[in-house]
């Protein structure tokens, strides 16, 4: 066979017999070192694609319950629920209100979201997933529209169904959790002579606290809304399991089917070691080096590659949600860790072939 390009630099003399018979192996069999550098990778991503989403849905649940709703109670009101007698509702339950509505932006239909927020019940939040302390100066575009316009510009819509068009700076960009909006403050609203409908009271005060009126036409207590997520959650945490579960069986297949046909292709080679004195501890460390270097490489890039498939699955399946990619330092342990540990184990039982091969008949098979 032709040197490799490592062959040809100064140093390769000084190498390891082992490096040297490794290096000069994957060479020569690139399909398979090839197909094995699929399956660890494969293996990879399936792991931190599903721990990965557990980490971003803990993050996201977190968020909306500890940052975003500080309230206790939504309130939410009927559609013909009079403005005046919502506030008056408010101002009983000691509550903040909002008021969302449809509006045109550039052809495309958002929501408009008027906060009304002295008591701090419903937080924005910035990139950061830090408070927004409101100003009446301006309006804030959730991150889904942040290629609309840049920070200072002026941006023009409509209410939904109406030729009235009102116009509006744009100071700032805020996470919003569940709906493509634009938001304000109430006093920017009267101030530009928007008409609105208060769609939503948050208060403090428990479900049974709130005194029955015809303006609510439903209350959502917010650890209801929490064990509502929490189910969800459970089904999550069996996904994660079945696709660290697929992740192994691959791994295992995928890594034992091609460590025979590495040890059928090289079975004159390792008699040939075995001829020459090699015992078989040491024949079986060079396999399982060679497995070692492959994991290394397959993690490496199996990482990333985890990481901008779960990217591009939030963006496709979950883009009404403005979830951040949230990954903890078990699910890079455990991805990591699980992948060595199946390499490690398919190379210990293809190594252990070794001890059982026919010398004879090996180097007689090329004849």
């Amino acid at each position: 066979m032709r040197k490799t390009v490592f062959e040809r630099l100064k140093g390769w003399d000084k190498l390891h017999f082992g490096t040297k018979w490794n290096i000069r192996d994957l060479a020569r069999h690139k399909s398979r070192s090839a197909m094995t550098l699929v399956g660890i990778i494969g293996c990879m991503v399936l792991m931190v694609g599903g721990l990965g989403m557990r980490d971003t849905l803990a993050g996201f649940l977190d968020l909306l319950d500890n940052d975003v709703s500080v309230y206790s109670t939504n309130v939410n009101l009927t559609d013909n629920a009079d403005t005046k007698e919502a506030l008056a509702l408010s101002d009983r339950i000691d509550g903040d209100w909002e008021s969302l509505s449809g509006i045109s932006l550039d052809g495309e239909t958002i929501s408009l979201d008027i906060l009304h927020n002295p008591k701090g019940l419903l937080n924005i939040l910035d990139e950061d997933n830090k408070p927004i302390e409101m100003s009446d100066e301006g309006v804030y575009l959730c991150l889904r529209l942040k290629d609309k316009a840049q920070i200072g510009d002026t941006i023009r819509f409509s209410p939904y169904g109406s030729a009235k068009t009102y116009e509006a700076k744009v100071i700032g960009y805020n996470r919003a959790i569940m709906t493509e909006s634009i938001t304000m403050t109430d006093t920017l609203a009267d101030k530009l002579g928007i008409d609105y409908h208060i769609t939503a009271i948050y208060t403090d005060l428990t479900a049974d606290e709130i005194p029955s009126s015809d303006l609510i036409s439903g209350k959502q207590d917010q650890e209801q809304l929490m064990d509502t997520f929490d189910s969800f959650t459970q089904i999550m945490d069996s996904m994660v399991v079945i696709l660290v579960i697929a992740a192994v069986i691959l791994g295992i297949v995928v890594l034992y089917n091609l460590g025979l046909m590495s040890y059928v292709e090289r079975s004159r080679e390792l008699a040939t070691l075995k001829v020459l004195g090699f015992r078989n501890r040491a024949i079986g460390r060079l396999l399982i080096s060679q497995n070692i270097w492959l994991t290394v490489i397959g993690v490496l890039i199996g990482l990333p590659a985890g990481v901008g498939v779960l990217q591009w699955l939030l963006t496709a399946l979950a883009s009404e949600y403005e979830l951040k990619l949230m990954l903890g330092p078990l699910t890079y342990g455990v991805s990591i860790l699980l992948t060595f540990g199946v390499s490690l184990l398919v190379s210990l039982m293809v190594a252990r072939k070794n001890r059982k091969i026919d010398m004879v008949e090996a180097l007689k098979g090329a004849e």
